[in-house]
Protein backbone atom coordinates (compact mmCIF):
# COMPACT_ATOMS: atom_id res chain seq x y z
CA UNK A 1 0.00 0.00 0.00
CA UNK A 2 1.18 3.70 -1.34
CA UNK A 3 1.22 4.78 2.64
CA UNK A 4 1.28 1.79 4.99
CA UNK A 5 3.42 3.68 7.50
CA UNK A 6 0.51 4.91 8.65
CA UNK A 7 -0.14 1.31 10.03
CA UNK A 8 3.05 2.24 12.26
CA UNK A 9 2.28 2.58 15.90
CA UNK A 10 5.50 4.98 15.81
CA UNK A 11 4.05 7.19 13.01
CA UNK A 12 1.64 9.40 15.31
CA UNK A 13 4.90 9.55 17.60
CA UNK A 14 6.92 11.02 14.75
CA UNK A 15 4.22 13.35 13.17
CA UNK A 16 4.24 14.64 17.29
CA UNK A 17 7.72 15.02 17.11
CA UNK A 18 8.60 16.35 14.05
CA UNK A 19 5.34 19.28 14.91
CA UNK A 20 7.25 20.21 17.83
CA UNK A 21 10.80 21.68 15.68
CA UNK A 22 11.19 25.16 15.89
CA UNK A 23 11.32 25.08 12.07
CA UNK A 24 8.90 22.66 11.33
CA UNK A 25 6.00 25.00 10.08
CA UNK A 26 8.42 26.92 7.99
CA UNK A 27 10.17 23.84 6.20
CA UNK A 28 6.09 22.87 5.37
CA UNK A 29 5.45 26.66 4.22
CA UNK A 30 8.32 26.02 1.50
CA UNK A 31 7.99 22.89 0.63
CA UNK A 32 4.09 23.54 0.09
CA UNK A 33 4.88 26.83 -1.70
CA UNK A 34 8.17 26.56 -3.24
CA UNK A 35 9.45 23.29 -3.66
CA UNK A 36 6.39 21.24 -4.94
CA UNK A 37 5.87 23.31 -7.00
CA UNK A 38 9.38 22.91 -9.04
CA UNK A 39 9.88 19.33 -7.77
CA UNK A 40 6.28 17.84 -7.67
CA UNK A 41 8.00 14.09 -7.32
CA UNK A 42 10.91 14.95 -4.96
CA UNK A 43 11.69 12.24 -2.70
CA UNK A 44 12.01 11.82 0.60
CA UNK A 45 15.77 11.52 0.77
CA UNK A 46 15.98 14.57 -1.67
CA UNK A 47 14.11 16.84 0.63
CA UNK A 48 16.58 15.67 3.43
CA UNK A 49 19.41 17.40 1.25
CA UNK A 50 17.46 20.08 -0.14
CA UNK A 51 16.39 21.20 3.48
CA UNK A 52 18.96 19.39 6.04
CA UNK A 53 16.70 17.71 7.72
CA UNK A 54 16.75 14.24 9.20
CA UNK A 55 14.39 11.84 6.99
CA UNK A 56 11.49 11.47 10.01
CA UNK A 57 10.73 15.32 9.02
CA UNK A 58 10.89 14.57 5.51
CA UNK A 59 8.81 11.90 5.25
CA UNK A 60 6.11 13.80 7.34
CA UNK A 61 6.10 16.87 5.36
CA UNK A 62 5.55 15.58 2.16
CA UNK A 63 2.46 12.92 3.84
CA UNK A 64 1.06 16.48 4.67
CA UNK A 65 1.88 18.33 1.63
CA UNK A 66 1.39 15.83 -1.11
CA UNK A 67 -0.39 12.89 -2.34
CA UNK A 68 -0.98 10.83 -5.69
CA UNK A 69 -4.38 9.69 -6.55
CA UNK A 70 -3.03 6.16 -5.91
CA UNK A 71 -2.27 7.75 -1.77
CA UNK A 72 -5.97 8.85 -1.54
CA UNK A 73 -7.10 6.02 -2.49
CA UNK A 74 -5.25 4.14 0.15
CA UNK A 75 -6.20 5.79 2.90
CA UNK A 76 -10.03 6.23 1.73
CA UNK A 77 -9.94 2.34 1.78
CA UNK A 78 -8.22 2.19 5.58
CA UNK A 79 -9.63 2.97 8.86
CA UNK A 80 -8.03 6.32 10.05
CA UNK A 81 -4.81 6.06 11.56
CA UNK A 82 -6.38 7.90 15.21
CA UNK A 83 -9.28 9.53 16.78
CA UNK A 84 -10.37 12.99 15.50
CA UNK A 85 -9.01 15.93 17.09
CA UNK A 86 -11.96 18.10 17.07
CA UNK A 87 -15.69 17.52 17.14
CA UNK A 88 -16.72 20.10 14.35
CA UNK A 89 -14.77 21.87 11.14
CA UNK A 90 -15.51 23.65 8.12
CA UNK A 91 -14.94 23.68 4.85
CA UNK A 92 -16.40 24.51 1.63
CA UNK A 93 -15.75 24.64 -2.38
CA UNK A 94 -17.89 24.25 -5.44
CA UNK A 95 -17.29 21.00 -5.85
CA UNK A 96 -18.00 20.37 -9.65
CA UNK A 97 -17.68 16.95 -10.10
CA UNK A 98 -16.14 15.30 -7.36
CA UNK A 99 -12.03 14.79 -8.45
CA UNK A 100 -9.26 13.16 -6.29
CA UNK A 101 -8.06 16.99 -4.78
CA UNK A 102 -11.91 17.20 -3.62
CA UNK A 103 -11.61 13.89 -2.18
CA UNK A 104 -7.96 15.22 -0.25
CA UNK A 105 -9.80 17.72 1.46
CA UNK A 106 -12.80 16.03 2.34
CA UNK A 107 -10.87 12.87 3.89
CA UNK A 108 -8.84 15.22 5.56
CA UNK A 109 -11.67 17.24 7.36
CA UNK A 110 -13.55 13.83 8.34
CA UNK A 111 -10.43 12.46 9.13
CA UNK A 112 -9.49 15.48 11.94
CA UNK A 113 -13.15 16.35 12.92
CA UNK A 114 -16.06 14.29 14.09
CA UNK A 115 -19.03 16.67 12.02
CA UNK A 116 -17.94 18.61 9.34
CA UNK A 117 -20.00 21.73 7.96
CA UNK A 118 -19.38 22.17 4.16
CA UNK A 119 -20.05 25.10 2.56
CA UNK A 120 -21.37 24.92 -1.18
CA UNK A 121 -21.13 27.82 -3.11
CA UNK A 122 -24.18 28.80 -4.46
CA UNK A 123 -25.30 29.46 -8.66
CA UNK A 124 -24.65 33.35 -8.44
CA UNK A 125 -21.67 32.87 -5.76
CA UNK A 126 -20.44 30.69 -9.09
CA UNK A 127 -21.50 33.76 -11.26
CA UNK A 128 -19.38 35.87 -9.20
CA UNK A 129 -16.41 34.18 -8.75
CA UNK A 130 -16.06 34.02 -12.55
CA UNK A 131 -14.73 31.06 -13.13
CA UNK A 132 -12.64 30.35 -16.69
CA UNK A 133 -15.11 26.74 -17.29
CA UNK A 134 -18.74 26.51 -16.88
CA UNK A 135 -19.60 25.24 -13.34
CA UNK A 136 -22.98 22.68 -13.04
CA UNK A 137 -25.78 23.89 -11.16
CA UNK A 138 -26.09 23.87 -7.37
CA UNK A 139 -28.34 21.23 -7.37
CA UNK A 140 -26.08 18.45 -9.66
CA UNK A 141 -23.28 19.75 -7.23
CA UNK A 142 -25.02 18.86 -4.37
CA UNK A 143 -26.43 15.35 -5.49
CA UNK A 144 -22.80 14.35 -6.20
CA UNK A 145 -21.56 15.57 -3.62
CA UNK A 146 -23.82 14.08 -1.20
CA UNK A 147 -23.75 11.04 -3.41
CA UNK A 148 -19.76 10.77 -2.66
CA UNK A 149 -20.21 11.28 1.26
CA UNK A 150 -22.74 8.29 1.40
CA UNK A 151 -20.25 6.35 -0.67
CA UNK A 152 -17.63 7.17 2.13
CA UNK A 153 -19.95 6.68 4.93
CA UNK A 154 -19.61 10.38 5.83
CA UNK A 155 -23.15 11.33 5.24
CA UNK A 156 -24.33 11.46 8.94
CA UNK A 157 -21.18 13.32 9.97
CA UNK A 158 -22.05 15.94 7.20
CA UNK A 159 -23.86 18.87 7.21
CA UNK A 160 -24.11 21.10 3.74
CA UNK A 161 -25.00 24.81 3.71
CA UNK A 162 -25.57 26.63 0.47
CA UNK A 163 -23.37 29.69 0.35
CA UNK A 164 -23.50 32.88 -1.05
CA UNK A 165 -20.08 34.77 -0.03
CA UNK A 166 -16.84 33.35 0.46
CA UNK A 167 -16.97 33.19 4.13
CA UNK A 168 -20.74 31.39 4.54
CA UNK A 169 -20.90 29.58 8.13
CA UNK A 170 -16.92 29.82 8.96
CA UNK A 171 -17.36 33.12 10.69
CA UNK A 172 -20.80 33.01 12.49
CA UNK A 173 -20.62 29.05 14.14
CA UNK A 174 -19.47 29.50 17.52
CA UNK A 175 -18.80 26.15 18.04
CA UNK A 176 -16.15 25.42 15.07
CA UNK A 177 -13.25 24.66 16.39
CA UNK A 178 -10.94 23.90 12.86
CA UNK A 179 -10.95 24.82 9.27
CA UNK A 180 -9.69 22.79 6.38
CA UNK A 181 -8.53 24.59 3.37
CA UNK A 182 -6.45 23.88 0.07
CA UNK A 183 -2.67 25.05 -0.42
CA UNK A 184 -4.22 27.06 -3.18
CA UNK A 185 -7.50 28.83 -0.32
CA UNK A 186 -5.63 28.72 3.08
CA UNK A 187 -5.74 32.80 2.29
CA UNK A 188 -8.95 32.71 2.97
CA UNK A 189 -8.48 31.14 6.01
CA UNK A 190 -6.77 33.56 7.38
CA UNK A 191 -9.42 35.93 6.44
CA UNK A 192 -12.16 34.12 8.19
CA UNK A 193 -9.93 34.12 11.35
CA UNK A 194 -9.45 38.14 11.11
CA UNK A 195 -13.51 38.35 10.90
CA UNK A 196 -13.95 35.71 13.57
CA UNK A 197 -11.90 37.73 16.00
CA UNK A 198 -13.88 40.80 15.23
CA UNK A 199 -16.87 38.93 16.49
CA UNK A 200 -15.37 37.70 19.27
CA UNK A 201 -15.11 33.78 18.49
CA UNK A 202 -12.03 31.65 18.91
CA UNK A 203 -10.29 31.31 15.75
CA UNK A 204 -10.32 28.25 13.71
CA UNK A 205 -7.24 25.72 13.39
CA UNK A 206 -6.07 25.96 10.02
CA UNK A 207 -5.59 22.14 8.50
CA UNK A 208 -3.89 22.47 4.82
CA UNK A 209 -4.83 19.32 2.90
CA UNK A 210 -2.47 18.08 0.90
CA UNK A 211 -1.91 18.95 -3.08
CA UNK A 212 -3.11 16.02 -4.67
CA UNK A 213 -0.85 16.08 -7.93
CA UNK A 214 -1.46 14.42 -11.58
CA UNK A 215 0.97 12.08 -13.69
CA UNK A 216 2.26 15.15 -14.70
CA UNK A 217 2.90 16.60 -11.70
CA UNK A 218 0.74 19.20 -11.58
CA UNK A 219 -2.10 19.68 -8.81
CA UNK A 220 -5.70 17.93 -9.81
CA UNK A 221 -7.89 20.49 -10.84
CA UNK A 222 -11.89 21.32 -11.62
CA UNK A 223 -10.08 24.06 -14.61
CA UNK A 224 -7.82 21.43 -15.63
CA UNK A 225 -10.13 18.52 -16.23
CA UNK A 226 -12.44 21.00 -17.83
CA UNK A 227 -10.20 22.25 -20.30
CA UNK A 228 -9.38 18.42 -21.09
CA UNK A 229 -5.85 18.03 -20.07
CA UNK A 230 -6.31 15.48 -17.54
CA UNK A 231 -9.14 13.13 -16.31
CA UNK A 232 -10.47 13.05 -12.64
CA UNK A 233 -8.04 10.65 -11.56
CA UNK A 234 -5.31 12.23 -12.61
CA UNK A 235 -4.65 11.47 -16.18
CA UNK A 236 -2.42 13.22 -18.70
CA UNK A 237 -5.56 13.21 -21.91
CA UNK A 238 -3.23 12.21 -24.84
CA UNK A 239 -4.53 14.45 -27.88
CA UNK A 240 -4.95 12.52 -31.22
CA UNK A 241 -2.55 13.58 -33.59
CA UNK A 242 -4.79 13.08 -36.58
Amino acid sequence: MARDYLRNPLWSILVETVHSLPLYHAHKAFLSEKILREEPFITVDELCVKLGITRGEAMVLLHETRMTPEDVVDELSNPPPSEPRFKLAVTGGTFDGIHYGHLALLLTAFREAENVIIGLTSDSLVERLEKKHGVMRYERRLELLEKELQRWGWIDRAKIVEINDPYGPSISEPEAEAIIVSPFTVGRAYEINSKRAEKGLQKLEIIVCPIVIAEDGKPISSTRIAAGEITADGKVVRKSLS
